[in-house]
C-alpha cells in the first residue's frame, strides 16, 4: 500500500505524464502551449509540497528524444521557480 504521499506523486505524475504524450500539441503547432500547460501543473504539484523536479527529471528522461522542444531540467526549474 502506498503512502499518502507516494499516491500524491504518482497522481501528479500521471498527470504530467499525459501532458507530455499528448501530441496534439504538436499536431496543431503550438508546442510551447505544452511546455506551458506541463510548467503550470509542475507548480500545482509544488504548491501540494510535491516534489516536482523528480516528476520532471523523470518526463524529461522520458520523452526529451520525442518532444525536444522541452526545456532541460535545469531550464524548467528556473521557470518554475522564478515564476512560483
Amino acid at each position: 500500500m502506498l503512502s499518502e504521499e507516494d499516491r500524491k506523486f504518482m497522481n501528479w505524475l500521471s498527470r504530467c505524464e499525459a501532458i507530455a504524450g499528448s501530441a496534439s500539441y504538436v499536431l496543431i503547432g503550438y508546442p510551447e502551449a505544452q511546455v506551458s500547460t506541463l510548467r503550470g501543473t509542475l507548480k500545482q504539484a509544488a504548491a501540494e509540497g510535491v516534489e516536482w523536479r523528480k516528476i520532471y527529471d523523470s518526463i524529461y528522461d522520458s520523452w526529451h528524444s520525442r518532444r525536444p522542444h522541452f526545456p532541460d531540467p535545469q531550464t524548467m526549474a528556473v521557470q518554475v521557480e522564478d515564476d512560483r
